[in-house]
């Protein structure tokens, strides 16, 4: 309820709400629902009224669409639609009467005036609102798809940005190693200009780690792939949703015209007849067979039209209102159908982008995990021993002659070498599981498990390693705070997939997660895309990797547990 309320709000105050569509909702409810109801008329003379008082209507909406359009305020345009809805609705009995009296026809008698006007206000809110929120929903999801599309296509020359980042990673050392080899160094003045200098490239290194790998793209954002476009696919709407909007619609009208004990076999009917149909499509030989199942579907629609109509006519209606229910049930199924279909297919294209974004973004790490790597080394030296140098000199040597300086500067030189050699030589890093097993295992049981090829992926990549530990450790914390028994169990596996191989990371501990629970968001294992979810009675950690290679088969590395609760061994 909460979400629909926020998307009607949105729709309101969203200085969208009249779109052409809003016009084609006029005219459909105005030549079938709330058609002119004088039994004297001729279908001829209900048509004309009611088409020229849609035409009327359809006037005063452009002229609120361009006011809400000038408004500014988000609360004015609410205000503003809703007062054109309840007073476009209100009047529109009125609006119907003198049509009729300019053309000479018969119109309802005044004592009616109130209940037509309720059943006015409550077609149009539903016809009006709804198609204003179906048109936000849609237009927001295909606003996000093109986004997400723009940004696909911004990253499809995944190659070309891992090069273009790596080279300006390296160029951005080379510039750090040769102001170490290069920097004039005369005086302590000298020195404590080159300690605010290496101050800024330490930043400037670190924020090159983290930063996403991007290349230019001439004109911005363009998705140049062809559009294809495809026949909009019909899904089934809930059971019994149709029969339902068609009864609340049309209550307020069959409340005028039809006996109450006719009114409640029409309901009772109409519900039965259209959950019936929408359990006919639903039968399991159809499930596999879409094509077939719309065709009953629609089929099936029809019939309850049909049915719908020929019931009315046995209650006494006239053929003209009678055949109401013929026209708008099967387009209210039809229309459903479509939305929900269109609705569909536009949130399964915006998951596959942001998957494939997000596939993307994983291989960018992982074509670039060794350049980050070296940057943080880079940035750790430049700050640590480089900066850290010509502060502890300058504070040290107050002041220093120039062959104390002289000798400072020749203590840079290694430095720089070590900075210039950082993507050749990173720094080690761990590449088993055993330690933080071990160390987990004295606290509680453990049993942990690293087939032999997904070892070799550990020991061949540190970078991958230090991102599994990473996920790991994140599970084992979760397990000794949340777990209804203190135990885990880590399984480490590398699984063959179609787009490549994947190492698979999984930390089980007993007790399902409470709902709706997950990761902090934005933490190390949360980016590195972890999730958490239940599994039978079990809650389970779980992240994908990318491996760059097949690695070799290695020696064994499987943890078993022992009493104690400690590894018995380790890779």
């Amino acid at each position: 309820m909460r979400t629909l309320l926020r998307a009607v709000d949105r729709a309101l105050s969203g200085s969208r709400f009249v779109t052409r569509w809003t016009f084609v909702a006029i005219a459909a409810v105005s030549l079938t629902v709330l058609a002119p109801l004088p039994a004297g008329l001729s279908p001829a003379e209900r048509a004309l009224v009611a088409t020229v008082t849609a035409a009327i209507s359809c006037a005063v909406w452009v002229g609120v669409g361009l006011a809400e359009r000038a408004l500014g305020r988000p609360r004015a345009r609410a205000s503003l639609v809703a007062g054109a809805l309840v007073a476009t609705a209100l009047g529109r009995p009125l609006l119907l009467d003198a049509v009729s009296h300019a053309a000479g026809l018969a119109v309802l008698p005044p004592a009616d005036a109130p209940l037509r006007a309720a059943t006015n206000l409550l077609v149009w809110t539903i016809a009006l609102v709804a198609t204003a929120v179906l048109v936000d929903i849609v237009r927001s999801t295909r606003e996000t798809n093109a986004l997400l599309a723009q940004v696909l296509a911004q990253w499809d020359d995944g190659a070309a940005r891992v090069r273009h980042y790596t080279a300006e990673a390296r160029a951005a050392v080379a510039a750090v190693a040769d102001t170490l080899e290069t920097a004039r160094l005369d005086t302590v003045a000298d020195v404590r200009a080159l300690a605010s200098a290496l101050r800024t490239h330490a930043r400037d290194l670190s924020a090159r780690a983290d930063a996403a790998p991007t290349t230019p793209v001439a004109g911005g954002l363009v998705d140049d792939r062809p559009r294809v476009r495809t026949p909009l696919p019909l899904r089934l709407p809930p059971i019994g949703t149709t029969a339902l909007l068609y009864g609340v619609a049309v209550l307020p009208y069959a409340l005028r015209s039809v006996a109450p004990a006719d009114l409640l076999l029409g309901v009772v009917g109409a519900l039965a007849c259209g959950s019936a149909a929408d359990l006919v499509a639903r039968v399991p030989p159809l499930a596999r067979r879409p094509r077939a199942r719309t065709l009953v579907f629609v089929a099936s629609a029809v019939l309850v039209g049909q049915a719908l109509t020929a019931v009315a006519m046995l209650q006494g209606v006239t053929l003209p209102l009678a055949a109401v229910p013929a026209l708008t049930y099967p387009a209210l199924a039809l229309a459903l159908a479509l939305g929900r279909g269109g609705l569909h297919r536009l949130r399964v294209e915006r998951r596959r982008l942001s998957s494939a974004i997000a596939d993307r973004g994983r291989a960018d790490d992982l074509g670039t995990r060794r350049v980050r790597a070296g940057l943080h080394r880079a940035a750790d030296l430049v700050h640590a021993d480089a900066q850290g140098a010509a502060v502890h000199f300058t504070l040290r040597h107050p002041d220093a002659g120039p062959a104390e300086v002289a000798g400072f500067r020749a203590g840079m030189l290694p430095l720089a070498a070590a900075v210039r050699s950082v993507f050749d030589t990173p720094a080690p890093r761990a590449t088993s599981l055993g330690p933080l097993l071990r160390t987990w295992g004295a606290a509680m049981p453990v049993d942990g498990e690293v087939a032999d090829d997904a070892a070799a992926a550990l020991n061949a990549d540190p970078a991958l390693a230090d991102d599994v530990i990473d996920v790991v450790a994140e599970g084992l914390l979760n397990a000794a705070k949340h777990a209804r028994v203190r135990t885990a169990r880590v399984e480490v596996r590398l699984t063959a997939t179609a787009a490549g191989p994947r190492l698979r990371v999984r930390v089980i501990s007993p007790g399902t997660p409470v709902a709706g629970a997950r990761l902090r968001p934005g933490s190390r294992a949360d980016r590195l895309g972890a999730r958490l979810a239940a599994r039978g009675g079990d809650a389970e950690l779980e992240a994908l990797f990318l491996v760059a290679h097949d690695p070799a088969p290695a020696g064994s590395v499987v943890w078993t547990e022992h009493s104690g609760g400690r590894v018995d061994r380790s890779a």
